[in-house]
Protein backbone atom coordinates (compact mmCIF):
# COMPACT_ATOMS: atom_id res chain seq x y z
CA UNK A 1 0.00 0.00 0.00
CA UNK A 2 2.87 2.36 0.84
CA UNK A 3 4.37 1.80 -2.62
CA UNK A 4 1.02 2.56 -4.26
CA UNK A 5 0.69 5.72 -2.17
CA UNK A 6 4.18 7.02 -3.04
CA UNK A 7 3.68 6.08 -6.69
CA UNK A 8 0.42 8.04 -6.71
CA UNK A 9 2.11 11.11 -5.23
CA UNK A 10 4.75 11.19 -7.98
CA UNK A 11 2.46 10.04 -10.79
CA UNK A 12 -0.12 12.72 -10.03
CA UNK A 13 2.57 15.38 -9.44
CA UNK A 14 0.98 16.44 -6.15
CA UNK A 15 3.43 19.31 -5.54
CA UNK A 16 2.80 20.78 -9.00
CA UNK A 17 -0.93 20.24 -8.60
CA UNK A 18 -0.88 21.97 -5.20
CA UNK A 19 0.84 25.00 -6.72
CA UNK A 20 -1.90 25.47 -9.32
CA UNK A 21 -4.68 25.04 -6.74
CA UNK A 22 -3.02 27.33 -4.20
CA UNK A 23 -3.36 30.47 -6.30
CA UNK A 24 -7.12 30.07 -6.67
CA UNK A 25 -7.45 29.15 -3.00
CA UNK A 26 -5.39 32.19 -1.95
CA UNK A 27 -7.60 34.52 -4.00
CA UNK A 28 -10.72 33.06 -2.38
CA UNK A 29 -9.37 33.34 1.18
CA UNK A 30 -10.18 37.00 1.86
CA UNK A 31 -13.61 36.90 0.15
CA UNK A 32 -14.49 33.99 2.43
CA UNK A 33 -13.32 35.91 5.52
CA UNK A 34 -15.38 38.88 4.30
CA UNK A 35 -18.42 36.61 3.88
CA UNK A 36 -17.93 35.19 7.36
CA UNK A 37 -17.61 38.62 8.96
CA UNK A 38 -20.58 39.96 6.95
CA UNK A 39 -23.03 37.41 8.32
CA UNK A 40 -21.91 37.75 11.95
CA UNK A 41 -23.99 40.90 12.65
CA UNK A 42 -27.13 38.86 11.92
CA UNK A 43 -26.24 36.24 14.54
CA UNK A 44 -26.66 36.26 18.33
CA UNK A 45 -23.69 37.29 20.48
CA UNK A 46 -22.17 39.11 17.52
CA UNK A 47 -19.33 40.84 19.39
CA UNK A 48 -18.25 37.62 21.12
CA UNK A 49 -18.26 35.68 17.86
CA UNK A 50 -16.23 38.40 16.15
CA UNK A 51 -13.57 38.24 18.86
CA UNK A 52 -13.51 34.43 18.59
CA UNK A 53 -12.76 34.76 14.87
CA UNK A 54 -9.44 36.34 15.87
CA UNK A 55 -8.73 34.60 19.19
CA UNK A 56 -9.80 31.07 18.23
CA UNK A 57 -10.32 30.47 14.50
CA UNK A 58 -7.42 32.47 13.00
CA UNK A 59 -5.22 31.78 16.04
CA UNK A 60 -5.41 28.04 15.36
CA UNK A 61 -5.32 28.35 11.59
CA UNK A 62 -2.35 30.68 11.07
CA UNK A 63 1.13 31.11 12.58
CA UNK A 64 1.30 34.09 14.94
CA UNK A 65 3.43 36.31 12.72
CA UNK A 66 1.02 35.98 9.79
CA UNK A 67 -2.08 36.14 11.97
CA UNK A 68 -1.07 39.48 13.52
CA UNK A 69 -0.78 41.16 10.11
CA UNK A 70 -4.04 39.66 8.82
CA UNK A 71 -5.82 40.67 12.02
CA UNK A 72 -4.59 44.24 11.59
CA UNK A 73 -5.81 44.30 8.00
CA UNK A 74 -9.24 42.99 8.95
CA UNK A 75 -9.62 45.33 11.93
CA UNK A 76 -8.39 48.41 10.02
CA UNK A 77 -10.07 47.83 6.65
CA UNK A 78 -12.91 45.31 6.78
CA UNK A 79 -14.64 45.71 10.14
CA UNK A 80 -15.04 49.54 9.98
CA UNK A 81 -16.81 49.13 6.62
CA UNK A 82 -18.96 46.11 7.47
CA UNK A 83 -22.14 48.14 7.85
CA UNK A 84 -21.64 49.64 4.39
CA UNK A 85 -20.94 46.31 2.70
CA UNK A 86 -23.20 43.99 4.70
CA UNK A 87 -25.94 43.83 2.08
CA UNK A 88 -27.29 40.85 0.19
CA UNK A 89 -25.41 41.44 -3.07
CA UNK A 90 -22.04 41.89 -1.34
CA UNK A 91 -22.55 38.85 0.87
CA UNK A 92 -23.57 36.76 -2.15
CA UNK A 93 -20.57 37.87 -4.21
CA UNK A 94 -18.21 37.20 -1.30
CA UNK A 95 -19.70 33.70 -0.96
CA UNK A 96 -19.33 32.97 -4.68
CA UNK A 97 -15.74 34.21 -4.82
CA UNK A 98 -14.99 32.31 -1.61
CA UNK A 99 -16.37 29.14 -3.19
CA UNK A 100 -13.86 29.26 -6.06
CA UNK A 101 -11.11 27.89 -3.82
CA UNK A 102 -13.29 24.98 -2.71
CA UNK A 103 -14.24 24.22 -6.32
CA UNK A 104 -10.61 24.21 -7.47
CA UNK A 105 -9.60 21.91 -4.62
CA UNK A 106 -12.43 19.43 -5.27
CA UNK A 107 -11.59 19.49 -8.95
CA UNK A 108 -8.02 18.60 -7.94
CA UNK A 109 -9.29 15.62 -5.92
CA UNK A 110 -10.73 14.07 -9.07
CA UNK A 111 -8.25 15.38 -11.63
CA UNK A 112 -6.28 12.15 -11.91
CA UNK A 113 -9.17 9.72 -11.54
CA UNK A 114 -11.56 8.26 -14.06
CA UNK A 115 -14.50 9.95 -12.33
CA UNK A 116 -15.77 13.38 -13.38
CA UNK A 117 -18.74 15.59 -12.52
CA UNK A 118 -20.47 18.18 -14.73
CA UNK A 119 -19.27 21.72 -14.00
CA UNK A 120 -22.59 22.96 -12.59
CA UNK A 121 -22.99 19.97 -10.29
CA UNK A 122 -19.42 20.22 -8.99
CA UNK A 123 -19.76 23.96 -8.39
CA UNK A 124 -23.04 23.50 -6.51
CA UNK A 125 -21.40 20.83 -4.35
CA UNK A 126 -18.50 23.23 -3.71
CA UNK A 127 -20.99 25.94 -2.75
CA UNK A 128 -22.76 23.55 -0.37
CA UNK A 129 -19.42 22.57 1.21
CA UNK A 130 -18.45 26.24 1.67
CA UNK A 131 -21.79 27.02 3.32
CA UNK A 132 -21.50 23.91 5.50
CA UNK A 133 -17.98 24.96 6.47
CA UNK A 134 -19.30 28.38 7.47
CA UNK A 135 -22.09 26.82 9.54
CA UNK A 136 -19.53 24.55 11.22
CA UNK A 137 -17.30 27.52 12.10
CA UNK A 138 -20.20 29.55 13.50
CA UNK A 139 -21.51 26.51 15.38
CA UNK A 140 -18.09 25.85 16.88
CA UNK A 141 -17.67 29.47 17.96
CA UNK A 142 -21.16 29.50 19.50
CA UNK A 143 -20.28 26.24 21.26
CA UNK A 144 -17.18 27.85 22.75
CA UNK A 145 -19.24 30.87 23.85
CA UNK A 146 -21.91 28.79 25.59
CA UNK A 147 -19.27 26.51 27.13
CA UNK A 148 -17.64 29.59 28.63
CA UNK A 149 -21.01 30.85 29.90
CA UNK A 150 -21.79 27.54 31.59
CA UNK A 151 -18.32 27.15 33.09
CA UNK A 152 -18.32 30.70 34.46
CA UNK A 153 -21.51 29.97 36.39
CA UNK A 154 -19.29 28.07 38.79
CA UNK A 155 -17.19 29.96 41.30
CA UNK A 156 -13.58 28.98 40.61
CA UNK A 157 -11.38 28.28 43.58
CA UNK A 158 -7.81 29.51 43.72
CA UNK A 159 -6.58 26.12 42.53
CA UNK A 160 -8.44 26.29 39.24
CA UNK A 161 -8.54 30.05 38.67
CA UNK A 162 -5.84 29.72 35.99
CA UNK A 163 -8.07 27.25 34.16
CA UNK A 164 -10.97 29.69 34.07
CA UNK A 165 -8.77 32.60 33.01
CA UNK A 166 -7.49 30.62 30.01
CA UNK A 167 -10.74 28.83 29.25
CA UNK A 168 -11.13 30.07 25.68
CA UNK A 169 -7.62 28.96 24.68
CA UNK A 170 -8.01 25.58 26.37
CA UNK A 171 -11.31 24.90 24.62
CA UNK A 172 -9.91 25.99 21.25
CA UNK A 173 -6.79 23.82 21.59
CA UNK A 174 -8.97 20.78 22.26
CA UNK A 175 -11.81 21.50 19.86
CA UNK A 176 -9.90 22.74 16.79
CA UNK A 177 -8.08 19.44 15.98
CA UNK A 178 -11.41 17.61 16.32
CA UNK A 179 -13.10 20.23 14.15
CA UNK A 180 -10.34 19.97 11.52
CA UNK A 181 -10.53 16.16 11.48
CA UNK A 182 -14.32 16.10 11.08
CA UNK A 183 -14.15 18.79 8.41
CA UNK A 184 -11.52 16.94 6.37
CA UNK A 185 -13.42 13.65 6.68
CA UNK A 186 -16.55 15.26 5.25
CA UNK A 187 -14.50 17.16 2.67
CA UNK A 188 -12.85 14.02 1.30
CA UNK A 189 -16.13 12.10 1.39
CA UNK A 190 -18.18 14.68 -0.50
CA UNK A 191 -15.40 15.99 -2.73
CA UNK A 192 -13.61 12.89 -4.01
CA UNK A 193 -15.80 10.75 -6.26
CA UNK A 194 -13.70 7.66 -5.60
CA UNK A 195 -14.50 7.83 -1.87
CA UNK A 196 -18.06 6.55 -1.56
CA UNK A 197 -18.26 5.90 2.19
CA UNK A 198 -17.46 8.20 5.10
CA UNK A 199 -15.18 5.65 6.77
CA UNK A 200 -13.02 5.55 3.63
CA UNK A 201 -12.20 9.24 4.20
CA UNK A 202 -10.99 8.77 7.78
CA UNK A 203 -7.35 7.65 7.10
CA UNK A 204 -6.66 10.71 4.97
CA UNK A 205 -8.36 12.98 7.50
CA UNK A 206 -6.15 11.60 10.29
CA UNK A 207 -3.02 12.11 8.17
CA UNK A 208 -3.95 15.65 7.17
CA UNK A 209 -4.83 16.60 10.77
CA UNK A 210 -1.48 15.34 12.06
CA UNK A 211 0.45 16.96 9.22
CA UNK A 212 -1.42 20.24 9.72
CA UNK A 213 -0.52 20.33 13.41
CA UNK A 214 3.14 19.56 12.77
CA UNK A 215 3.32 21.96 9.84
CA UNK A 216 1.79 24.80 11.86
CA UNK A 217 4.37 24.33 14.60
CA UNK A 218 7.37 24.08 12.25
CA UNK A 219 6.24 26.92 10.00
CA UNK A 220 5.81 29.21 13.02
CA UNK A 221 9.43 28.46 14.01
CA UNK A 222 10.59 29.13 10.44
CA UNK A 223 8.76 32.46 10.22
CA UNK A 224 9.94 33.59 13.67
CA UNK A 225 13.60 32.66 13.27
CA UNK A 226 14.54 32.33 9.61
CA UNK A 227 12.11 34.09 7.27
CA UNK A 228 13.12 37.64 6.40
CA UNK A 229 10.62 38.40 3.67
CA UNK A 230 9.55 41.68 5.27
CA UNK A 231 13.14 42.91 5.21
CA UNK A 232 13.51 42.09 1.52
CA UNK A 233 10.05 42.91 0.20
CA UNK A 234 8.48 45.20 2.81
CA UNK A 235 4.79 44.73 3.56
CA UNK A 236 4.37 42.45 0.55
CA UNK A 237 6.51 39.90 2.40
CA UNK A 238 3.49 38.92 4.50
CA UNK A 239 1.53 38.14 1.34
CA UNK A 240 4.37 35.88 0.20
CA UNK A 241 4.31 34.07 3.55
CA UNK A 242 0.53 33.60 3.32
CA UNK A 243 0.89 32.17 -0.19
CA UNK A 244 3.59 29.75 1.00
CA UNK A 245 1.40 28.78 3.95
CA UNK A 246 -1.61 28.15 1.70
CA UNK A 247 0.50 26.11 -0.73
CA UNK A 248 1.87 23.89 2.06
CA UNK A 249 -1.60 23.26 3.46
CA UNK A 250 -3.02 22.42 0.03
CA UNK A 251 -0.24 19.82 -0.25
CA UNK A 252 -1.25 18.43 3.16
CA UNK A 253 -4.88 18.12 2.03
CA UNK A 254 -3.86 16.45 -1.25
CA UNK A 255 -1.58 14.03 0.64
CA UNK A 256 -4.57 12.97 2.73
CA UNK A 257 -6.76 12.54 -0.34
CA UNK A 258 -4.09 10.49 -2.10
CA UNK A 259 -3.85 8.20 0.95
CA UNK A 260 -7.60 7.54 0.78
CA UNK A 261 -7.36 6.77 -2.95
CA UNK A 262 -4.36 4.46 -2.41
CA UNK A 263 -6.19 2.48 0.29
CA UNK A 264 -9.27 2.26 -1.96
CA UNK A 265 -7.15 1.00 -4.88
CA UNK A 266 -5.57 -1.70 -2.68
CA UNK A 267 -9.01 -2.88 -1.55
CA UNK A 268 -10.28 -2.93 -5.14
CA UNK A 269 -7.28 -4.99 -6.28
CA UNK A 270 -7.79 -7.50 -3.48
CA UNK A 271 -11.47 -7.72 -4.35
CA UNK A 272 -10.67 -8.42 -8.02
CA UNK A 273 -8.11 -11.10 -7.09
CA UNK A 274 -10.75 -12.91 -5.02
Amino acid sequence: MFEIYIEGLFKNAIIKQASSISWSFFLSLFPFILFLLSILPYLPHYENLQSYIFDVFLANLLPDQIRVVINEYIVDNLIPNLKKISNFSTILLALLFGTNGTYTLINGFNQNTEFKRPFIKEYLISLAITISFTIAIVGSLLGIYYAEVVMKLFNPTDNISWFFNHLTKLISYVSFPIFFFVLMSLFYWTGCLKITKLREAIPGAILSTLLFGGLTYLFAIYVANFARYNVLYGSIGTIILVMIWVNLNIMVILFGNQLNIAIKNVKMRKHKEQ
